[in-house]
């Protein structure tokens, strides 16, 4: 087979490979499947092909990650002889996997999993984007990194602007927002001759949104002209969709009238997502990848590498890689509740009970970081095993937790250590 390509008698003098392996060098196996390809392809469509996929080659197969869902399209109508040529040329399975794999990039309302944890988020979300300006503004979304924030606002974006044009939507960052576009709507100044600078496209705008507003914290300027951008985009009915790290009122280093002016309309809490849906997540952004292991041990390594969007992003990136991968077993929350009350000088009993103190409550933020940090465990299933709390309770733990990691260091010493402990 390898002689019906147009260089392909050059392949007689490398044997197939059945492993996806040249040698111990990654890079010389993977220069080895893009020559292979190449040689089944006319050199016009080859010098423009290769450059946009990501060869990751692995035991019996080698998986072709296009660059965007344009280049997915054309493999699977074009080119799907020559890579059925190659393969059997490199003794290979050569798989076409899902475009690498981002949330963000392709955010849209259908691509986005509805989950107990975003319901009321999801839904105000779409009504912002239907119906901009009238109800909910602003919108205000939080929760923990990886619930979600910056893919619903990304969505809401999406739709808006597929149903009323381009110009209708600003996408702000609140990092952008403290480096340069703060300055530019509080000084005001030339907006550039073709009209096309911020100002100008604000005042276009129907719905507008704005990431990590958290960003602005102890930042006068930037917190100046949001103040300002919100007062004007309520004054003319323009739609608000913020998303941060904590809800307005626990914001460090804002204003109060600020945080006044961004709990106006629905503030949404998003919490981290249900253990069925991270494992939905994984299979759709990790495709033909994920196809090879069976869905106990998919549940398994979500369960132990995924506890939020972020890491099963990571997660879905290591299996396209062809990375193995194995789930440990989880550290028991017996054993946390153990390690943490020695530390403490508590009783186990103490955790799992009743009791309010202020060491008694440390301990269960501790408790719940750690289980969640080595098992993934659902919301749910944590509040079943210290004394029956629901998920609220324990998701308000996790929170706090969250914060004293980052700005408690007796809080965090002693994380690490249980941590350490806990292997």
């Amino acid at each position: 087979m390898a002689g019906d390509g147009p260089t392909g008698s050059s392949s007689g003098s490398r044997p197939p490979v059945a492993d996806g392996r040249h040698g111990d060098d990654p890079a010389a196996t993977i220069a080895h499947i893009a020559a292979a390809i190449s040689r089944h392809l006319p050199p016009h469509v080859a010098e423009v092909l290769l450059p946009a996929l990501t060869i990751v080659p692995g035991p019996g197969r080698a998986l072709l990650v296009p660059y965007s869902a344009a280049w997915s399209e054309v493999l699977d109508r074009h080119v799907g002889d020559a890579l059925r040529l190659a393969g059997l040329e490199l003794g290979l399975a050569l798989l076409v996997a899902d475009q690498a794999p981002s949330l963000v990039r392709s955010a849209s309302f259908a691509e986005t999993l509805a989950d107990p944890g975003n319901q009321l988020a999801l839904a105000a979300c779409r009504r912002a984007a239907e119906a901009p300006g009238l109800e909910h503004n602003p919108l205000y979304l939080h929760g923990p990194p990886g619930s979600g924030k910056s893919h619903l606002l990304a969505a809401t974006a999406a739709e808006a602007r597929r149903l009323l044009g381009d110009d209708a939507v600003v996408e702000l960052d609140g990092h952008e927002f403290v480096a340069g576009h703060a300055q530019e709507l509080v000084e005001g100044g030339d907006d550039g001759a073709d009209g096309a600078g911020l100002r100008t496209r604000l005042e276009r705008a129907l719905l507008i949104t704005l990431d990590d507003v958290q960003a602005l914290g102890g930042r006068a300027l930037a917190q100046e002209g949001l103040f300002h951008l919100i007062n004007r985009a309520l004054d003319q009915g323009q739609q608000l969709v913020i998303a941060g790290d904590q809800p307005p009122r626990r914001l460090a280093g804002f204003e109060e009238r600020l945080t006044t002016r961004l709990a106006w309309g629905l503030v949404a809490p998003l919490e981290p997502p249900h253990l069925e849906t991270r494992v939905a997540l994984l299979r759709k952004l990790a495709g033909k990848a994920a196809d090879h292991h069976d869905g106990a041990k998919l549940t398994a390594l979500v369960e132990s590498h995924a506890g939020d969007l972020h890491r099963v992003v990571e997660l879905s990136r290591r299996l396209i890689s062809g990375e193995e991968l194995t789930a440990p077993s989880p550290t028991s929350v017996d054993r946390l509740i153990e390690l943490v009350a020695e530390r403490l000088h508590l009783r186990p009993s103490d955790i799992a009970g009743k009791r309010r103190h202020r060491a008694v409550v440390t301990a269960r933020q501790l408790v719940l970081w750690l289980a969640r940090r080595h098992g993934g465990r659902s919301l749910a299933a944590l509040g079943g095993l210290i004394g029956g709390r629901d998920h609220t309770t324990v998701l308000h733990a996790l929170r706090r937790a969250e914060d004293r990691m980052a700005s408690d260091a007796e809080f965090r010493r002693i994380a690490e250590e249980v941590g350490r402990a806990a292997g």
